[in-house]
Parts: structure tokens; C-alpha cells; sequence
């Protein structure tokens, strides 16, 4: 094969293969580095308010039961701690509305809460006014109240509790490393090595054919080839943080279901149980903020692949033509 037509052979494959790298490059960076502000700003903030308004819940459901069991209650109005707890989780549900992630199916489940918990305050209103003389009646309508807040598949928990699973599940798409991720990245790593055996085998035939052994412009390329670790050192990072966002909704979740089981079981919840799960609930929020946040470098530098493809196509394309342009090729 003559030397020119050699050489604009080897031009052309080292253009197409700095595309196709940078191409694959980038699909990859960007199926990881494209899901830390959804988390951070939308679905983690879902989960814990899914969360946080079932505590309210559970908290004011105490706080309401002792009332009624302190002799307290007057029929005059209920106790200041469900007030309190029911307002927190009324906010709770209004800031779900704004940012769930369960789709149509969220917003069916969230109007059926919003509704159920209306019944659920005036049963232990009911419960409160008939408290003052008429314990069997207020007893009854306390039930009610439990019921509507605990009862199996139909109860405001249960419901929540199917509206955190179908969060979660889009957490997961956003935060596991699954098997479909690695196919960019697989691919990246094909292109940039098939890159790397076409350099080297132009820098053998141009040593071969020119009185030059080695093409600096060719070597800046393969430097840039090492320099492409950095994005995948980067995606790593990024993904080690939305693994420890997602433990930490996982442990907030764990520490709730716990509670529920204790409820059910008929283990008397204390206040400090409740506390110690709000607490829970908002150092998780904290954490993942700033885990999210602290991925928001990483995201910018996304443009840096492209410009590196294209100072690879600039560099390949230098380094050729300076032999293309010659007087005299050697057969």
C-alpha cells in the first residue's frame, strides 16, 4: 500500500475512533453523573418526607391515646402534642405532593391519604369529645381512628408505606450501578483500547516509512488515552456517594418499620423512640445533601471529555499531516 494512501487510512481510523470514544466516554459519565441532583433535590427529599409524615402520625397517634388514657380530655379540644403532629404531617404531605417520584400512581395514593387522615382527625375528635362521661363511645371512635391509621392494605401507613416502596424503587434506578451501566462503560473501554492499538500501530509504520521514531503529536494522544482514567476515577466517587445516600434513606426506612413492628406487636412506643427516629430522619436528609452536593464538581467537569476527544482528533490529525504534505513518501 503506498505511504499516502496508508497514511489517510490511519487518519481516518484514528478520527473515527477519538469519536467513537469520546462518544462512549461520555454516555457513561453522564448515566452517573446525571443523577445526584434528582436525588439530592427530588427523590431523596420524597422518601424522607414519606417518612417524616409517618412519624408525625404515629407520634400524634400516642400523643393522642395518652390523652385520653390521662383522664385529661374535657371534650374541650385535643391534646397540643397531636396538634403539633398532625400539622407537621399535614406540611409532610404537602411537601410529597410537590416531589414525589411514584408518577400517577403517587398522586392517587397521596389525594387517598390526604383523605383518609381527615377521617382519621375527626375520629379522634370524636374520641375527645365523647372522652368527658362517655368512655365506651369515645373508645369506639378511637378505634375507628386506629383503624383507619393502621388497618392492613388499606390503612394511611399501609399506604404510605406502598408509596415509600415505589420511591425507593426509582431511587434504586437512579443510585445502583446496574448491569445496564456497565455497557457504556464496557464500550468506552473497547473504543479507547482500540484506540490505543492504532496509535501504536501508526507510530510503528511511521517509524518504519520516516526517518522519525517516535511522532510527539501521536504521544499526546496516548497521553490523553491514560488521562481518560480520570473521568472513570470520577464516576466511581460519585457512585460510592449515591450508594451511601441511598444506605442512608435504607436505614432511616429500617429504623421506622422497626417502630411499626413494636406498635403492632403491642410494645409500648415512647416518646424517645419517636424523637430518636425524627432525629434519624433528618441527619439522613443532611447527609445526603451534602453527599449529593459534593458530586456537583464532578458533574461540571463532564465537558472536559469532549474537549479531550476533540484535542485528540486535533492532535492525531497533526501529527499525520505533517507527513501527508511532504514532497517525497518513502514506497
Amino acid at each position: 500500500m503506498g505511504t499516502r494512501r496508508l497514511l489517510v487510512r490511519r487518519l481516518r481510523e484514528l478520527l473515527v475512533l477519538a469519536a467513537l470514544a469520546t462518544a462512549a466516554l461520555a454516555w457513561a459519565y453522564d448515566g452517573i453523573h446525571r443523577h445526584p441532583e434528582e436525588v439530592r433535590d427530588r427523590t431523596a427529599p420524597a422518601v424522607l418526607e414519606v417518612a417524616a409524615a409517618r412519624s408525625a402520625l404515629m407520634s400524634a397517634h400516642l400523643a393522642a391515646e395518652r390523652y385520653l388514657d390521662s383522664g385529661l380530655a374535657d371534650g374541650t379540644g385535643t391534646d397540643e402534642e397531636y396538634r403539633i403532629q398532625i400539622t407537621a404531617a399535614v406540611q409532610n404531605l404537602s411537601q410529597i405532593a410537590d416531589r414525589q417520584v411514584a408518577g400517577e400512581d403517587g398522586r392517587r395514593t397521596l389525594s387517598t391519604v390526604n383523605a383518609l387522615l381527615a377521617v382519621y382527625q375527626e375520629a379522634v375528635g370524636q374520641a375527645v369529645e365523647h372522652a368527658d362521661g362517655l368512655t365506651a363511645l369515645s373508645g369506639a371512635w378511637f378505634l375507628r381512628a386506629e383503624d383507619v391509621l393502621y388497618r392492613k392494605e388499606t390503612g394511611i401507613l399501609f399506604r404510605l408505606q406502598e408509596l415509600q416502596q415505589a420511591q425507593r424503587g426509582r431511587l434504586a434506578e437512579q443510585t445502583v450501578f446496574t448491569g445496564g451501566r456497565w455497557t457504556p462503560w464496557a464500550l468506552a473501554g473497547a473504543a479507547l483500547l482500540v484506540l490505543a492499538a492504532a496509535l501504536t500501530v501508526t507510530q510503528y509504520q511511521l517509524h518504519r516509512r520516516f526517518p522519525q521514531r517516535l511522532n510527539p503529536w501521536l504521544l499526546t494522544v496516548c497521553a490523553l488515552l491514560l488521562a481518560s482514567a480520570l473521568p472513570a476515577w470520577w464516576a466511581w466517587q460519585t457512585q460510592v456517594r449515591l450508594d451511601e445516600a441511598r444506605g442512608e434513606l435504607a436505614a432511616v426506612i429500617a429504623v421506622q418499620q422497626r417502630a411499626v413492628a413494636d406498635d403492632k406487636a403491642g410494645r409500648e412506643l415512647t416518646a424517645r423512640q419517636m424523637a430518636t427516629l425524627v432525629d434519624r430522619t433528618a441527619v439522613a436528609r443532611e447527609r445526603v445533601r451534602r453527599g449529593m452536593g459534593a458530586t456537583s464538581g464532578r458533574t461540571g467537569r463532564a465537558v472536559l471529555i469532549p474537549a479531550g476527544g476533540a484535542v485528540a482528533a486535533v492532535l492525531s490529525w497533526a501529527g499525520l499531516q505533517r507527513h501527508l504534505v511532504q514532497y517525497r513518501f518513502r514506497p
